[in-house]
Formats: C-alpha cells, sequence, structure tokens
C-alpha cells in the first residue's frame, strides 16, 4: 500500500523539491545571503533532489541510513549557517513533501488509502527524528 507513494514522491521528487525552494528555501536567510553566488541555488537543488532520491530508495526497502546527512550538517556549518536554522530547513523539506502530497490528493491527482498515508506519514516522521540527530551531529563536528 505505501509503495504507492513511495513510488508517486520518487516521480515526482525534482516537483517537490521546486515546491521546497519556491515555498520555503528563498525565503530563508542562507538564500538571502547567497543568492548571488553562481550555481548556488542550482547546487542545493542537486543536493536535495539526490538526497530525496536516496532516501526514498532506502524507505522503499525498509532500511535507512541516515549518516548522509551528517555531511548536510558539516556543509550548512561550513557555509555558516546558525544550527537553528539549519534544523528548520531542513524540518521544511519534509513537511513540503508532506504539504505536496495532500495537495496532489485534494487536486484528485493521485490517490491512495487513508491507511497507507499514516503509514508513510509515520515512516516519514521517524526518518526525520533519525535524520535531524545525524544532521546535529555532522553540525557539531
Amino acid at each position: 500500500m505505501v509503495q504507492k507513494i513511495f513510488q508517486y514522491i520518487e516521480q515526482n521528487r525534482e516537483n517537490i523539491v521546486r515546491y521546497w525552494i519556491s515555498t520555503y528555501y528563498t525565503k530563508t536567510e542562507e538564500y538571502a545571503q547567497r543568492k548571488e553566488y553562481d550555481g548556488f541555488l542550482m547546487t542545493q537543488t542537486q543536493e536535495i533532489t539526490q538526497l530525496f532520491h536516496m532516501v526514498n530508495q532506502q524507505m522503499q526497502q525498509n532500511y535507512v541510513s541516515t549518516s548522509i546527512f551528517q555531511n548536510v550538517g558539516e556543509d550548512r556549518k561550513d557555509i555558516g549557517t546558525p544550527l537553528l536554522e539549519t534544523v528548520q530547513y531542513f524540518h521544511l523539506v519534509f513537511t513540503a513533501t508532506l504539504e505536496y502530497l495532500f495537495q496532489q490528493l485534494q487536486q484528485n491527482k493521485f490517490t491512495c488509502s487513508n491507511s497507507a498515508l499514516y503509514q508513510y506519514t509515520l515512516l516519514l516522521r521517524k526518518l526525520e527524528i533519525q535524520a535531524e540527530q545525524d544532521l546535529i551531529l555532522g553540525y557539531m563536528k
């Protein structure tokens, strides 16, 4: 049941990332400070799209290694993004994912059972918690 959601998310990961960027990321202090750097937004887009792909594939296989988020934490520290903002931006990716999925459901562009939606949401929340810990660990290095 949840596989259908994983597949839909995978097929729409670029749309979800664009949604996150336009709805949240372009309004952040990190973006405001770096938007003038050539390729910065493109690099951010590629990074989050790749992370999305990797994590979604792992979730489909009931295995998720969130250690990659340590690298993200280290990168955010290296570019001077404060820890609180780093964590906030990170959580907004998960928020954007669910918002995008709910919008698609409301617009009848996607359908799934309530049970699958609940199960996916719980899996995503567990991943978010686990990945946040690695993000912070990486930032603290």
